[in-house]
């Protein structure tokens, strides 16, 4: 054991390790990167994470690098929950702490999966429609701002966090919620980190007002610091959005309250097939304009290779090769509402397209769907579909030439791709599959993901629009960002952060050298070798 893992031992109630044997099972996530870190830590309390957070900015200012990464369920698709440096674990910091009935409120650590916490609500019929595997922590749903479902009005996690606890960089403990101006004068006044904190970024948003107004929201581009344009509103100031989507680079959030809601028990799902593009954009502005929720579509060739994974779909059957299927959820307390809403979508669709109500005779399909789309992304055998650019947002507008497009690509480079995604968020998931562990692979690859950003591009599109860029998609993201976002995304980052001890690399931070170095062929090996 090295000496600031026994140092590190000797002031937290939690454990240190610095053996490789250990290490190596925090040196990868989802994504197509590895990193090796020098030590992982597993608290056990708030103040094990403020100690942890303290010593690696008390190294800082000594000009001794030991960053922090959070590391939760390791479910990132973009390395933002893996590093170089310290990693921190949460995996014990996983308990409910209360859960209030009257007000719909429940009390988490931020190492909590959210499967547990949906156990713990059922007992008492509530829930937290926020789309995640039941695997993941609620301190990375909240990292990347993850979306929420069962909406009739797109949502995300920050929707539904009430306030939280966070340790900033020098190991200070702050809680965020709404401020009214009242409150907010109170902060200003206050002496030290969280005094600074709030007058530097009140003064911030103040200087640079026309730049926060011309960003994308946070609900359609997740890149950089997005979550700055719900900060400063004409009534309130709340620091909390700037942590949703900011991966763990401005605090470590360690516990929050979550507003939850009453169980819906009765979904009422349709399926639409579509023979087009066309008649997918038809469709989906339908379910938009009648209010239904998660609404989902998927690629036939999901379900073209489904007999090669073991899996089947009836209703898939029946759709074109080269089509689309819509799942929707015509959600409403009324059943006749429900009704209603059904009758106006089967009127108003074209003739030729025909709409597939969920009933006990095909009750399996419907339920097979995620089930195929799991069973091919993880075929993998010899070749990966490698989550390298998961949930770009797409206008309205633009959807059918995009899909197109992709289409066309697909063919020019002889890739067997399928694309799926959410018609609530207007975002796209395309996995082709790759040899990577071949030079003529790696070549198609990179050729891909040249002319498929140009296509996000050229259709007003953003990469980020169901995550955040992380360390991967930071290399192609930045390039459309302005200079003005930039500088700004730069100077909230030096505020929160000023020796830049918590996740560097990430962002706008990115060195795309850096990020190359550790992109692996499969799971063992990178591409490019470490110098």
């Amino acid at each position: 054991m090295n000496r600031i893992a026994i140092y590190l031992n000797q002031h937290i109630d939690g454990v240190a390790y610095s053996a490789p044997s250990i290490l190596d099972d925090y040196t990868t996530d989802r994504s197509i990167l590895k990193y090796h870190p020098r030590l992982v830590a597993v608290p056990v309390s708030v103040m094990d994470v403020r100690r942890l957070a303290k010593f690696s900015n008390q190294l800082a200012t000594k000009k001794i690098p030991l960053p922090i990464t959070m590391h939760g369920a390791g479910f990132s698709k973009t390395g933002s929950s893996i590093g170089s440096g310290l990693v921190v674990s949460t995996e014990r910091l996983d308990r409910v702490q209360e859960i209030d009935v009257r007000q719909r409120l429940v009390r988490v650590q931020t190492g909590v999966t959210i499967g547990e916490l949906r156990k713990a609500l059922l007992l008492v019929g509530l829930e937290l429609p926020i789309k995640g595997n039941d695997n993941e922590t609620i301190g990375g749903l909240i990292a990347k701002n993850a979306c929420a479902y069962d909406n009739t009005k797109p949502a995300t996690i920050i929707d539904f966090v009430k306030q939280a606890e966070i340790v900033l960089a020098d190991g200070t403990l702050i809680q965020t919620e709404k401020l009214n101006h009242f409150q907010l004068n109170r902060k200003l006044k206050l002496k030290g980190t969280e005094g600074d904190i709030y007058r530097k970024m009140n003064e911030l948003i103040s200087k640079n007002q026309s730049v926060i107004e011309g960003l994308p929201s946070c609900e359609t581009n997740k890149a950089g610091y997005s979550g700055i344009t719900r900060v400063k509103t004409k009534h309130e100031f709340d620091l909390l959005p700037l942590f949703c989507g900011s991966e763990g680079s401005l605090g470590i959030i360690t516990e929050v309250i979550l507003k939850v809601e009453p169980i819906f028990e009765d979904p009422n799902y349709i399926a639409i097939p579509c023979e087009n593009a066309a008649q997918f954009v038809k469709a989906s502005e339908l379910l938009r304009s009648l209010k239904f929720t998660d609404i989902e579509f998927y690629d036939t060739e999901l379900f073209n290779e489904a007999p090669n994974t073991g899996k089947s779909s009836k209703l898939f059957r029946r759709a074109n090769d080269d089509g689309y299927l819509i799942i929707a959820n015509a959600k409403d307390d009324v059943r006749r509402e429900r009704r209603r809403k059904i009758r106006k979508l089967i009127k108003r669709l074209p003739k030729t397209m025909r709409v597939i109500e969920k009933n006990d005779e095909n009750e399996e399909d419907f339920v097979a769907f995620n089930e195929n789309l799991v069973a091919y992304l993880n075929d993998s055998g010899t070749n990966y579909h490698l989550p390298i650019i998961d949930g770009v947002y797409v206008p309205i507008d633009n959807q059918a030439d995009f899909l197109n497009e992709v289409t066309k690509l697909a063919r020019e480079l002889k890739l067997a791709l399928a694309v799926y995604g959410s018609v609530d968020f207007n975002t796209f998931t395309v996995r082709p599959s790759f040899v990577p562990s071949t030079s003529d692979g790696r070549r198609t690859l990179i050729m891909f993901m040249r002319r498929y950003l140009e296509l996000i591009d050229k259709f007003g599109g953003h990469v980020c629009g169901a995550a955040p860029e992380g360390r991967f998609l930071a290399i192609f993201s930045r390039r459309y960002e302005s200079a003005e976002a930039l500088d700004l995304y730069s100077k909230i980052k030096d505020i929160f952060d000023p020796y830049g001890i918590l996740n560097p690399g990430i962002k706008h931070e990115v060195e795309p050298t850096v990020v190359l170095r550790h992109f692996r062929t499969d799971y063992d090996q990178g591409i490019i070798p470490k110098e």
